[in-house]
């Protein structure tokens, strides 16, 4: 499997894969990989705290589209690491839902994720720019 290994100003390197990615995108090939995806539910219920179908709704408002599953087992995970806590909360209309709230440990790692994503942004941008100078001085 390849991989490409970013350097940070942080203790340790980033390593990720490049081995999902495809010359054409497809539907499956949509769903926002799980540190996106990680990344996006913990700011949002940074922001405030949310039962998942709100959380749903709002991650398709910022054009981020998964499966309720896929959503779940992050949130699952999240929680059981300790990044999020969860309690039953009222419904103004219908059964009682679950909310997710962060905790400092999830503060932490959406911290790290930035981190990370912005070094991934970086080296993609730093790609392109490389790409483009070549596109130019081979023509």
């Amino acid at each position: 499997m390849s991989q490409l290994v970013l350097a940070t100003s942080g203790s340790s390197p980033v390593t990720h894969s490049w081995e999902h990615l495809s010359a054409a995108p497809t539907m499956a090939s949509r769903q926002p990989s799980r540190a996106l995806l990680t990344a996006w539910l913990l700011l949002l219920f940074e922001r405030q705290p949310a039962h998942g179908y709100e959380l749903r709704r709002q991650l398709e408002a910022h054009g981020v589209s998964t499966e309720p599953a896929a959503m779940y087992r992050v949130l699952r995970k999240l929680e059981g690491d300790g990044c999020a806590t969860s309690s039953w909360a009222k419904s103004v209309s219908g059964p009682r839902r679950r909310q997710y709230e962060l905790t400092t440990q999830g503060r932490r790692e959406l911290d790290e994720l930035v981190a990370t994503l912005t070094a991934t942004h970086d080296a993609h941008a730093a790609f392109l720019q490389a790409h483009q100078r070549a596109l130019r001085e081979s023509r």
